[in-house]
């Protein structure tokens, strides 16, 4: 009897996909993953997520049961911060007040 409830248990996990590595793309309504499943922008999280667009191919992990997506990587996407914008708290220079910078490039 034991045995039997260790190879229902195994076969169980081995069957079970506890996490996985998802291929997408980004479309306005969320990222799709296969030909009929597009997963809304709700159950996707990562600091990736603010900088993702419509047409970008991502890397996703998903969680068990898939009620959560994760972005690891924007594929082909070398540098987020090149041309990007940062809003910061206004610095008064004379007559002359900056809320923002933009950032030309970023090398490492």
């Amino acid at each position: 009897m034991i045995n039997e409830i260790k190879t229902i248990v195994q076969n169980y996990l081995s069957n079970t996909k506890l996490c996985s590595l998802v291929l997408g793309t980004v479309e306005a309504e969320g990222i799709r993953v296969s030909d009929k499943l597009v997963v809304p922008m709700e159950l996707i999280s990562g600091n990736l997520k603010d900088f993702v667009k419509p047409g970008d191919k991502v890397k996703l992990i998903r969680n068990n049961g898939g009620q959560e997506f994760y972005i690891v990587e924007i594929i082909g996407l070398v540098n987020i911060f090149k041309d990007a914008t940062i809003e910061i708290e206004p610095i008064v220079i004379g007559d002359t007040t900056i809320t923002s910078i933009k950032i030309k490039d970023v090398s490492r």
